[in-house]
């Protein structure tokens, strides 16, 4: 049994956007350098595994391992106040642990396509996306498609680019996919995003960007809206 166990995060209007950190592509397909293949096992940790996966390849190159997933989401869930929680966390709270860990300077969201561009142009990405009950095995050309039904919430690494799909380092193991990863067509890659999907990029703030500001007032408005969008 795989683990799933990304919850959508809440909007929040202080995010800064990724179109905003894009240049113009050079080429057609760019593929960044992995580390090795992590086993978030039956666990809700994709969001640490995810990070953990992002801290292993290039450019940025640490020398994470399964424990150090774990240890991502843990901290996860110390922010999200829910210390021995089991039942997932946000892009946006492991993009925080990462900052604390002075693993990021700043983080940005954006869309399929500003993920794309960041990809071809700058570096990896984490996806937080809806994952379908079809997509748990990749057909023999190591592809992965949206049907059935959605199953839970997936973070999951981009690593790669070409013109036709997105290449994938999931946290499910070197015997899960082609050797623990997988591709999907940009198209489907929308379908997985649906209403609440997000792509969380690693970014350096231009001198003249204003300061975020995040107060707990205003991450509790954040929060009460985001509910009630779900009414």
């Amino acid at each position: 049994m795989h683990g799933l166990g990304r919850i959508p995060s809440p909007p929040d209007g202080n995010d800064w956007q990724l179109k905003r950190f894009l240049s113009a592509p050079e080429v057609t397909e760019r593929f960044w350098d992995i580390g090795p293949i992590l086993d978030q096992g039956s666990t809700p940790h994709c969001v640490g595994f995810s990070s953990a996966g992002w801290g292993n390849c290039l450019p940025v190159d640490d020398d994470w391992q399964d424990k150090d997933g774990h240890a991502i989401y843990r901290e996860c869930k110390v922010l999200d106040g829910e210390l021995d929680g089991e039942n997932g966390s946000y892009v946006r709270t492991a993009a925080k642990v990462l900052q604390n860990r002075e693993r990021i300077d700043n983080y940005a969201f954006g869309s399929v396509s500003d993920a794309h561009r960041f990809l071809l142009t700058q570096g990896p990405v984490v996806f937080g996306i809806d994952w379908y009950s079809g997509m748990g095995d990749p057909d023999e050309n190591g592809v992965i498609r949206p049907t059935g039904y959605v199953a839970g919430g997936h973070a999951i690494l981009a690593y790669g680019a070409d013109e036709n799909y997105c290449h994938l380092q999931n946290s499910w193991g070197k015997s899960w996919g082609n050797d623990g990863c997988c591709k999907i067509s940009w198209a489907d890659l929308e379908t997985c995003f649906g209403q609440w999907g997000e792509a969380m990029a690693a970014v350096e703030l231009p001198l003249d960007a204003p300061p975020q500001s995040d107060s707990l007032w205003a991450r509790i408005i954040r929060f009460v809206k985001y509910l009630w969008s779900l009414l």
